[in-house]
């Protein structure tokens, strides 16, 4: 009885010092290691406007799961997450996407989030654990992405830093009307058993910070992705099936494989729709890691291979149109834009099904891109590979200078109808994967 006496009196008066007048609290952390996750949860729940003032540092050694509903949330210090990988793989909460699981979720209407700004404050995830753990596995099961936002509406993240995210660092699901600005993540690994990277060369280590998006978003209408910086070893922004209504400003991401349509048609009892997706003032290069991309679109195989996900499936269909790129500004990339529609990582041989893919690409525009190519793949500046089940169709390319130095350019447009602005071949060149 008087340890459970004293364990409430403790509760009770971690909350009792941090609350203050008119519904705001400030939240101190117990500090020498102990668990902050129950006292951040409980102090969400009783206060409206919730601050964890700088410098403190918040040790979270449990999944959180927040209710935001017509909340301001200040982190302005830095929410640890706990390196107790076997705890995190048996309970992150698992999403709907590719058997994948979250550290953190943000749920409810109109509420706030506000970092400390850029590398600062925000989401320690202590990522390098994880990543010497995977040593170079694009899926491996467990690894829990940072912060999920889900079933949630009229909501604003700013200003807010994601650094050594486990996985992805964020992600958006069933949700409308979200807004992240001025975002900093960055995945870097610091491991020295990796070999060192050298993107002119195209070694690229192991890559073991690998699947370290910066956001993908799912299932959610209305998003603006604003001021961003990223660093990482994988996509920089990935929409996934029935992102819609996507303003995208002012990004830069170093490294990793740029902007992603997908990978799409994984479910076959799933429509996967991208639409109405503007995106602007987006700058590419490469860092400790390759940039293998600027744009790239994938989807899987129209059959079902080697399901369930993460790493099998194919037979999905659905849709990628009205999409709107402009003023793209990339040096060193690989490819600056392909399209892959036979996608799977099974190990079945794929080819047999490359002309399977349903998932049509149509109505897309690329304007005032320009850059330089890496070498690494020749001269490829554009290689549209698309299913001769769902031709591409309406691709307009405006105001196109990127070059590939030392290299005749190369278009190649496989499958397409009415591509205009970029001289096409038939002639297949390699895909990147």
């Amino acid at each position: 009885m008087f340890t459970s006496l004293a364990a409430l009196s403790l509760a009770l008066a971690g909350l009792i010092s941090a609350q203050q007048s008119n519904g705001t609290c400030t939240l101190i952390p117990y500090g020498n290691g102990r668990d902050d996750s129950q006292q951040f949860m409980d102090t969400i729940s009783a206060c409206d406007v919730i601050t964890l003032p700088q410098p403190y540092t918040y040790s979270i050694q449990r999944v959180l799961y927040t209710n935001l509903q017509d909340k301001v949330l200040n982190v302005l210090g830095t929410l640890s997450f706990d390196t107790d990988l076997a705890y995190w793989i048996n309970n992150s909460y698992p999403i709907d996407f590719q058997n994948q699981v979250t550290a953190w979720i943000a749920t409810g209407s109109n509420w706030t989030i506000n970092g400390g700004g850029w590398n600062a404050g925000g989401i320690d995830g202590n990522g390098q654990a994880w990543y010497t753990r995977a040593a170079g596995f694009g899926n491996q099961a467990g690894r829990p992405i940072s912060l999920s936002v889900i079933n949630a509406s009229d909501a604003v993240i700013k200003d807010f830093s994601i650094r050594q995210p486990q996985f992805w660092a964020f992600y958006v699901d069933t949700s409308k009307n979200i807004t992240l600005e001025g975002i900093y993540v960055n995945a870097t690994n610091h491991d020295p058993a990796e070999p060192v990277a050298n993107p002119s060369n195209g070694n690229n280590g192991n890559n073991w910070v690998v699947n370290t998006d910066g956001i993908d978003t799912y299932r959610s209408d209305s998003i603006v992705i604003k001021d961003w910086t990223v660093q990482n070893g994988d996509d920089c922004i990935a929409y996934k099936g029935n992102s819609t209504n996507i303003q995208v400003y002012n990004v830069s991401c170093h490294g990793g494989q740029g902007i992603a349509f997908g990978s799409l048609g994984q479910y076959p009892e799933r429509v996967d729709l991208v639409e109405n997706i503007y995106m602007s003032d987006i700058h590419l290069q490469p860092s400790v890691n390759r940039m293998t991309g600027a744009v790239y679109f994938k989807a899987w195989v129209g059959v079902n291979v080697g399901g369930p996900p993460p790493n099998g499936g194919g037979g999905g269909t659905g849709m990628v149109s009205n999409v709107l790129l402009e003023n793209f500004i990339f040096e060193g990339v690989d490819e600056p834009l392909y399209l892959q529609s036979c996608l799977t990582y099974s190990s079945v041989n794929v080819a047999q099904y490359c002309n399977t893919s349903t998932l049509v690409f149509q109505d897309i525009t690329v304007k005032d891109f320009s850059g330089t190519t890496s070498g690494l793949n020749n001269g490829s500046l554009v290689d549209i590979v698309c299913s001769p089940s769902a031709p591409c169709k309406n691709w307009q390319f405006l105001n196109w200078t990127a070059t590939a130095p030392g290299y005749t350019d190369e278009y190649t447009c496989i499958n397409t109808e009415n591509v205009g602005g970029i001289p096409c071949t038939s002639a297949p060149v390699s895909i990147i994967v």
